[in-house]
């Protein structure tokens, strides 16, 4: 991890704060590697872990900070008191999430800026990594955040990482992200996203995984006060033997809130890419409107695309729409492209890069940086081209 501090990074450490590691302790306590049988984790090969080959110890959790000392830096106490209460309330129950907020040193709080951030995470070894982070935005502010979240090693050994980040916008605030996640070839992948948004307040959260072996996603949106939005997107391109594995939420808790989920898949190889989303608007609520959906394409027969929509909805004065699909490159338009006269591989990247290049540039970012994530895509799919 890029351990460079400035006075828009701190440094939490749990440790000095009794009463939450107390109840954090309580819930992990509760808690235990999931199973296959367990409905999030019915489609993921849990039980074929080879936890020793991983080098993590179940029966051996330090549950303590690190005996090296970080300077916690001031924060106005109800600041602390407010992240943390939301750490416990709105972590969900999962065990790695969990593992995250016992096992990390520390917890990194990041201060957004009005105007526009990059931050660089780097995991480097066979070790097994554990990190908490927490994007705070406060009361009125815009900001746009680039993170980039890397995993790289030399050896051929698998290896796990586990990571939890909050992003919380309060009242009146305008956040937009680009995750950019990479991870080398062996890697476990564990990672927890949670999206707070208040009243008034609009996150926008787009994801770009790239990489790995396995990888288990779970990111749980909380809509929290009443005129709230909440917008997540993005593209997953996979291939070889890559397993990714994405549970997606969004929890209405407000009246005239708004969410969409509109996420897209490409498979290639034996790579196989599972989507479940789910959208929960409990009784009495007023003027939500929520919409999934789920596009995925696949290249290859031995490849697996799954989309599973779900819809949770008590309440009666809604809008919600959801649909999802699963199909190969449309022959039609294949043929069309060839007879007029370009060859096969490039058909077949035009149609590809169409499958996907809206969702690259309905991005606020800049054109350099749609047409990296639209490069990282081309060169897993289509050999660059």
């Amino acid at each position: 991890m890029n351990s460079s501090l400035t006075k828009n990074r701190l440094v939490l450490t749990k440790d000095k704060h009794t009463d939450f590691k107390n109840s954090l302790l309580d819930i992990w306590n509760q808690l235990e590697i999931p199973k296959e049988s367990d409905e999030s984790w019915r489609k993921f090969p849990i039980a074929s872990v080879d936890w020793k080959e991983l080098q993590f110890d179940s029966e051996n959790i330090a549950t303590s900070g690190s005996e090296k000392e970080y300077e916690e830096y001031s924060l106005p106490e109800k600041t602390i008191d407010s992240i943390l209460s939301a750490l416990l309330k709105y972590t969900p129950k999962d065990y790695f999430a969990y593992l995250s907020l016992v096992t990390a040193p520390y917890y990194e709080i990041i201060l957004l800026d009005e105007g526009e951030s990059i931050f660089s995470f780097e995991e480097e070894g066979d070790e097994p990594r554990h990190s908490v982070r927490i994007f705070y935005l406060q009361k009125g502010k815009t900001n746009k955040t680039e993170i980039q979240l890397q995993n790289f090693h030399t050896s051929e050994n698998l290896h796990m990482s586990s990571s939890l980040d909050f992003f919380i916008a309060e009242d009146s605030s305008y956040l937009e992200i680009l995750d950019r996640e990479t991870s080398d070839m062996d890697l476990y992948r564990f990672r927890n996203v949670c999206l707070l948004t208040h009243s008034d307040s609009n996150i926008k959260y787009h994801y770009y995984p790239i990489g790995g072996f396995r990888s288990k996603l779970f990111l749980d949106a909380h809509l929290l006060g009443k005129g709230a939005e909440v917008t997540v997107d993005g593209v997953s391109a996979l291939g070889g033997r890559n397993l990714k594995d994405l549970d997606m939420e969004m929890f209405h808790h407000a009246d005239h809130t708004t969410s969409k989920i509109s996420y897209k898949a490409i498979v290639t190889d034996k790579s196989h890419h599972i989507f479940t989303g789910n959208l929960i608007i409990p009784p009495n609520l007023k003027k939500v409107t929520a919409h999934q959906e789920s596009f995925n394409l696949s290249l290859n027969k031995k490849a697996r695309a799954e989309a599973n929509p779900k819809l949770e909805v008590l309440a009666e004065d809604v809008s919600c729409t959801h649909g999802a699909t699963v199909g190969d490159i449309d022959e039609e338009q294949y043929f069309y492209l060839l007879s007029r006269g370009l060859t096969p591989e490039d058909s077949k990247a035009l149609l590809v890069t169409a499958f996907y290049g809206e969702t690259i540039h309905s991005i606020g970012f800049s054109e350099e940086v749609k047409l990296a994530l639209e490069t990282r895509i081309k060169e897993i799919l289509v050999g660059g081209k």
